[in-house]
């Protein structure tokens, strides 16, 4: 039996707890059933990305006809997107896998682990102790109970991208963004699409107009179906066949398809470890308790990322590993620090792009805020103009009564960068968005959208709608000034409460 100071499960962002353990003197040990790197390395965020990309560029080249050129897409080559996909993922994990061996002292072990007593883990067929653990062991995807599927085999994200050759059709079973960024590169790449999401809305997580948006853009390039239950599969020769429900009408389709990706959310690693057995708790859907410090239930064990289901996205991981750091090794109780969740940003890579963080005007009217919300067209900005793209927009939503910024939801080119800008905001000073109002803005820049957004706020609750704060930059292209910079409201900015 080996006793370590720690012992980190899952080396995704629980690496940057071991590294730091290590790099302080304790004796450490890491412990993964699967590669080095975690979920995004691997079989998330870094390999979705390269295939994304490829889709986007097929997208722009259609879309370029709104500006008055003509592109054509002569053809795709997934052979070398998927070699480039390999090569970014297999020269990172080697890298780590080289570092962790070399390293003196430092436990590592590439196997299943599960906890068999207090402060006992078992790997390798092997009992180890520590004083403390870090349970990072992420999430896995969820597979429904469709009758047959598991004899008629499926994708998910762990095996898609070992895909030798695209197929010529595939159904898509599940409505997030892991169904909307497969589905973007599949269908950019000429295979035929179909996605069925069982949630009434595609992407429900998000804004319901943002939703509505990237369902329009979607469909035109797939086949979309909401509020549809999958509840059997067969096979019948090359072809894999669902039966699924309409939820609304109860009517029962027939969908076929040469393969089937599951892409119908995530459940937790928690249940692999065991982790009740050191007297760690797990809430009803699997993933592990935390509170406001990541500590477990149990003394001496943190947890954090996929597991803990407090955003699953690796730079909540890496906020979180830098936070369980802190307060692991906090000298008195004043020195830790809470987990602030006010302002999570997220993106979804499909066409349309979709960046997003904080609250939907629904849900800050629903939490009792006097809510007000802004919204602007990319196209009524210079830039979004000459873009050419009517139907992007972004929308902010603002607290009434002290003027910091809610949340902000952006669907169109680059929302992933822009919604970046008021993450920023959400983070500075007080978290109102008067630092925009001081600044100057980039004319003409797609970063005008933001502010006019902000420049259009009204309220949003009950009783009509009225004008919020002072307003943010809000002026249309066809305003500016022949220097370049667009004017201020007369009399300058100021900041109203």
């Amino acid at each position: 039996m080996s006793h370590y100071d720690l012992i980190v499960i899952g080396s995704g962002a629980g690496m940057n707890v071991a590294a730091r353990a290590y790099e302080s003197g304790m004796k450490v040990a890491l412990v993964d059933k699967d590669p080095i790197g975690g979920t995004c390395l691997n079989r998330g965020c870094i390999p979705s990305k390269v295939w994304t990309t490829a889709a986007d560029y097929i997208r722009e080249a259609q879309d370029a006809e709104a500006v008055g050129v003509k592109l054509g897409v002569e053809g795709t080559g997934y052979a070398l997107i998927r070699k480039r996909t390999w090569e970014i993922v297999l020269k990172d994990r080697t890298s780590m896998e080289q570092g962790v061996r070399a390293t003196k002292d430092f436990g590592w072990f590439n196997s299943i682990c599960e906890f068999v007593g207090d402060m006992r883990l078992r790997v390798e067929g092997k009992e180890h102790t520590a004083d403390k653990y870090v349970i990072a062991s992420g999430a896995r995807a969820q597979v429904p109970p469709i009758q047959g599927i598991r004899e008629v085999g499926f994708l998910t994200n762990d095996n898609v991208f070992e895909l030798k050759d695209l197929p010529a059709s595939i159904v898509i079973v599940g409505g997030g963004y892991i169904a909307c960024e497969f589905g973007h590169f599949m269908s950019a790449m000429g295979v035929e699409v179909t996605i069925l999401g069982r949630n009434p809305r595609l992407l429900p997580r998000e804004d319901p107009e943002v939703s509505a948006a990237v369902l329009r853009g979607m469909s035109r390039h797939m086949r979309i179906h909401t509020n549809f239950e999958v509840l059997a599969a067969t096979r019948e020769g090359k072809q894999k066949r669902l039966v699924a429900r309409d939820r609304a009408s109860g009517k029962t389709y027939n969908f076929a398809a040469e393969e089937v990706l599951m892409a119908s959310g995530r459940v937790s690693n928690a249940d692999i470890l065991r982790p009740q057995a050191t007297g760690v708790e797990v809430d009803a859907g699997g993933w592990v308790k935390t509170n406001d410090y990541l500590e477990t239930t149990k003394k001496g064990i943190w947890a954090m990322g996929d597991c803990v289901n407090r955003g699953q996205f690796r730079h909540t991981a890496n906020y979180h590993a830098d936070l369980v750091w802190n307060n692991m090794t906090a000298k008195d109780a004043k020195d830790k620090v809470k987990v602030d969740e006010h302002a999570i940003p997220s993106a979804v890579f499909c066409w349309p792009q979709v960046g997003s963080v904080g609250l939907t005007a629904e849900e800050a009217i629903r939490r009792g805020f006097h809510a007000h919300v802004g919204k602007a067209m990319y196209h009524d900005t210079a830039k979004g103009f000459a873009m050419g793209d009517r139907e992007a927009f972004a929308t902010v939503v603002v607290d009434g009564a002290t003027a910091r910024i809610l949340g902000a939801h952006i669907v169109g080119p680059h929302a992933s960068v822009l919604v970046q800008l008021v993450v920023d905001l959400m983070n500075a000073e007080d978290g109102t968005y008067a630092p925009l109002v001081r600044a100057q803005v980039i004319h003409p820049s797609l970063a005008e959208v933001v502010s006019r957004a902000f420049g259009a706020l009204q309220h949003a609750g009950p009783g009509g709608h009225e004008h919020a704060h002072g307003h943010a930059h809000e002026h249309t292209h066809d305003n500016s000034h022949e220097n370049g910079h667009e004017h201020a409201e007369q009399g300058g900015h100021e900041h109203s409460q």
